[in-house]
């Protein structure tokens, strides 16, 4: 019984001091992998914790129950480690491209560099470096000094080869040869391996408030552009804007501490010109304060345009934003430039008959005494002295001929050696054979160190993208700087091609009559004023408007505008054009470029432009601004097929062509390069000015057949002679009355 109960005694010493003690639980637990249990799987554990439970009791310590986990596949595992790893490093690559958005000092938050592509993306915004410039002396020095101690380095191994040569055969020979043929290629430069152009991506503007808000602007100059009330920026200033404004260039990636010269390629219509002057008034405005007393009035900014019409409209939208900024702005125009000095250019360059030199100038005349008046409205933009009119605007606009003419006659009365920027608006035209020599002349002229250069347009040809490169790589002032100087492009939109809100059709009618008759049902039918009619020469435009003066139902509607009509005569037809009192405007390339009416409901081709650009350019007169139900149809004739080819081209490009067809673009015959030129230089061979009589024949303007013709001259003919006899009795008789009244008799 005794040996009984010392076993049973033993037995529970035993185990009590077998029993498992608690386990140390680590301050961190180790992750352990969680494993899918069954649902049997789960009773059993459910079961073993009940009985560990039971066996400790209310009052004993609770007994942490171990499980083994089950056994797991190796490969499940390795799967499981590799996804681990790849999300990680998912994460730290996330974490590197998506920095979080920065907190500037203004209180302004920038976007991160992934939604600053899409938004770029989203609006059809491109930058693209061209070139990079500035002064370069310091990297060519250190070249050509690499490039002295390398070839020093050869022909030294040269003088060392020679002695051996004589001690080896001619295979050893050889290979020496080799060897020193491979190393002077090593010294030699390579040509530059053609690789795609650096892009950058700045974070564009999505509201005039961010003006003030991130860009300081100037507190007037903000007031004015929101009394436009303009809602939203268009594409070209959401991207451009951001490079021009001062002062926030360094924020832009690619162009720390560096100058920046633009090009902008945009759409006709799309706001350009509020693009580029809303950072010139900023930076007149941020000069004035900077130099505060010391501050002296003069012309700082220079806008060059190919019209008169298109200055006068850039001179009215910068009046508007300069309202109680104390900056003026001023156009160009021949009364500045004293009469003395004027009259002595003429004298050495006339060519002309006295009696055309006398008529002339009576037209001057009485042109300068209209445009005084109008000057006298400046405000403070001109000053007269003795010595002439002296320009105080800070913003001058001009066409290039009539500016040269004033910095060569009057360098005293127009200083220009401190304009800072100068803006090419309508680009490829001015660096067109047309205007080349003038634009350049006045560029050379330009001396200040600061200069900076814009040039605007909405298209831009690849040969004057070139020659704009070379023009501002060849300036002083871009030379002697000692920043880094970069050339970007902007596109904004499908470049070279018409806003996809136009309408766009292309109708074949065969000859002249055809299009006569096409114009004349279309008025009966579905005209939509106001509405411009773009001809090829200043003589056909003449013709169609004797041809169509009476064909709308209301008289002294339809209207001729061309460069040959003074200028007074041109500002009165553009006047009543925007008031409505014109319907139809018949005209020529000279309002194809710049020219903002934004109430133009059709434009028509009555003949086929001279270029691509030339097509781009007139049907942008419609749907300006946004403004969506434009329509454009362009006529072609038989004469015309072989230049059609590229006009379907950029209608189909667009989006906004009705009717056309695929098969249209392979039938049409390709234009030649020569034809190009031949085209774009004198238009369509037919239409010409000096064309032949058989070929006048067939470009002729009219209804008529030829026997009425030959009757209407004649009875021309016939009145114009009746005048000339009225006009010479009358003399006769002025003349006798004159001396009859002298005659006395004799005493």
């Amino acid at each position: 019984m005794t040996d009984i109960l010392r076993l049973l005694a033993r037995s529970t010493s035993v185990s009590k001091a077998t029993a498992p003690p608690k386990p140390k639980q680590p301050a961190t637990p180790a992750p352990v992998a969680e494993v899918k249990l069954t649902t049997a799987a789960r009773r059993r554990e459910q079961k073993r914790r009940a009985a560990a439970n039971a066996a400790n009791g209310p009052s004993g310590s609770p007994v942490t129950l171990v499980t083994a986990p089950p056994q797991v596949d190796e490969t499940q595992t390795t799967k499981a480690g590799t996804e681990e790893k790849t999300k990680s490093k998912k994460r730290k690559r996330d974490d590197v491209e998506k920095p979080d958005t920065a907190v500037p000092s203004d209180g302004s938050t920038t976007l991160d560099p992934v939604e600053v592509r899409s938004l770029l993306k989203q609006h059809k915004l491109k930058y693209t470096i061209l070139a990079t410039l500035g002064s370069r002396k310091e990297p060519l020095e250190a070249a050509q000094r690499e490039e002295e101690v390398e070839t020093e380095k050869v022909a030294s191994k040269r003088a060392k080869t020679k002695d051996k040569k004589k001690k080896k055969g001619k295979k050893a020979d050889k290979q020496e040869e080799k060897e020193h043929s491979a190393d002077a290629e090593s010294t030699v430069p390579k040509a530059p391996v053609s690789t795609k152009l650096d892009q950058i991506f700045p974070t564009p503007i999505q509201t005039f408030e961010e003006l003030r808000t991130n860009y300081n602007i100037s507190k007037r100059l903000y007031e004015n552009v929101m009394a436009q009330k303009f809602v939203t920026p268009t594409e070209v200033q959401m991207g451009s804007l951001p490079l021009l404004l001062d002062g926030t260039r360094h924020l832009v990636p690619g162009l720390e501490e560096c100058e920046v010269d633009l090009m902008t390629i945009a759409p006709t219509g799309s706001g350009k010109t509020l693009a580029y002057a809303i950072p010139a008034i900023d930076h007149l405005i941020r000069t004035k304060h900077e130099e505060g007393d010391g501050y002296e009035k003069g012309i700082r900014v220079i806008v060059l345009s190919p019209t008169r019409e298109l200055a006068d409209q850039i001179v009215n939208e910068f009046r508007k934003l300069l309202i109680g900024t104390g900056i003026k702005v001023v156009g160009m125009r021949k009364t500045l430039i004293p009469r003395e000095r004027r009259r002595a250019r003429d004298d050495v360059d006339a060519d002309e008959d006295e009696e055309d030199d006398s008529e002339s100038s009576d037209e001057d005349d009485s042109e300068e005494e209209e445009e005084e008046e109008e000057d006298s409205k400046l405000e403070g933009a001109i000053v007269r002295s003795r010595k002439g009119i002296a320009v105080k605007s800070e913003i001058m606009v001009a066409t290039p001929l009539l500016l040269l003419h004033a910095i060569q006659l009057c360098p005293d009365l127009f200083p220009i050696s401190k304009v800072s920027r100068i803006i090419l608006d309508e680009a490829d035209v001015l660096l067109d054979n047309l205007f080349l020599s003038q634009t350049t002349s006045i560029i050379s002229h330009l001396t200040s160190p600061s200069l900076s250069f814009s040039l605007w347009s909405a298209t831009m040809p690849s040969s004057s993208e070139t020659l704009a490169t070379k023009l501002i790589s060849s300036h002083p002032s871009v030379l002697n700087s000692n920043k880094t100087r970069k050339l970007v492009r902007l596109i904004a939109g499908i470049k070279d091609s018409s806003l996809p809100t136009i309408r766009q059709t292309i109708t074949y009618t065969a000859t002249e009559r055809g299009k006569l008759t096409a114009l004349r049902q279309l008025f009966n039918s579905s005209l939509k004023t106001p509405c411009l009619i773009f001809l090829q020469t200043i003589p056909r435009a003449q013709a169609l408007h004797a041809e169509i003066l009476y064909d709308l139902p209301t008289p002294n509607r339809i209207a001729v505008l061309h460069s040959n009509l003074s200028e007074t005569a041109r500002s009165k037809v553009m006047d009543s054009f925007r008031a409505g009192e014109i319907w139809v405007l018949i005209t020529t390339d000279l309002l194809s470029r710049g020219v903002d009416f934004r109430g133009v409901n059709l434009v028509i081709n009555y003949d086929i432009p001279t270029s691509v650009a030339s097509y781009i350019h007139r049907v942008g007169r419609t749907g300006r601004a946004g403004r969506e139900g434009g329509m454009a149809i362009t006529y072609y004739t038989e004469e015309d097929v072989k230049y059609v080819r590229g006009i379907v081209g950029v209608m189909e490009k667009s989006g906004g062509a009705e009717g056309l067809q695929k098969w249209m673009l392979d039938s049409l015959p390709k234009t030649t390069k020569e034809e190009k030129k031949e085209l774009k230089k004198k238009g369509v061979k037919e239409r010409r000015a000096s064309a032949g009589a058989a070929e006048s024949k067939k470009s002729r303007i009219s209804t008529k057949s030829g026997y009425d013709r030959k009757i209407e001259m004649r009875r021309k003919a016939a009145v114009d002679v009746s005048k000339r006899k009225m006009i010479k009795g009358n003399e006769d008789s002025d003349g006798g009355s004159e001396s009859e009244s002298e005659w006395e008799g004799f005493e």
